[in-house]
């Protein structure tokens, strides 16, 4: 299957992003109209334009030239694909045009594809010294 990956206008797709977001409740808060304005979102399309994932990454505040990849999310029917892979990949290019010096992220310590992902792009396992996600979450960052 061919997927289709384009970075889109949070504000003027939240729809859609709410939607998606709301898929995995018990996993992803609901977001804010904060971070569709300020941060930059992706979703994977198949060939009929039906949207079977999305991505997003926002300014890590207060750091400057950090971002954070706020949201990953993959329809289960089309995961072990390599988009969450191709999301990522998305979010360094972009973070990197905009000079960024670094990405932080995290997901469930449960979560071990999630985490393979980010090791094999380049991500390294870390200890944010301020904790912000889940008890067991695993923290990972790439210098750009």
């Amino acid at each position: 299957m061919t997927y289709w990956l384009r970075e889109i206008d949070g504000v003027e797709n939240a729809d859609l992003l709410h939607r998606m977001n709301g898929l995995e409740p018990a996993v992803f808060p609901p977001l804010q109209s904060r971070h569709l304005g300020r941060g930059f979102w992706w979703i994977a399309e198949i060939g009929d334009g039906t949207v079977v994932g999305f991505a997003g990454m926002v300014p890590m505040t207060p750091f400057d030239g950090v971002g954070y990849l706020k949201r990953a999310f993959v329809v289960p029917d089309h995961r072990g694909r390599g988009l969450q892979r191709h999301f990522l990949r998305a979010r360094i290019m972009k973070a990197r045009n905009l000079g960024w010096s670094k990405l932080v992220s995290e997901c469930g310590g449960d979560n071990a594809p999630s985490a393979k992902n980010f090791v094999r792009e380049g991500f390294r396992v870390a200890e944010p010294e301020q904790p912000w996600g889940a008890p067991d979450s695993l923290y990972f960052e790439m210098r750009l």
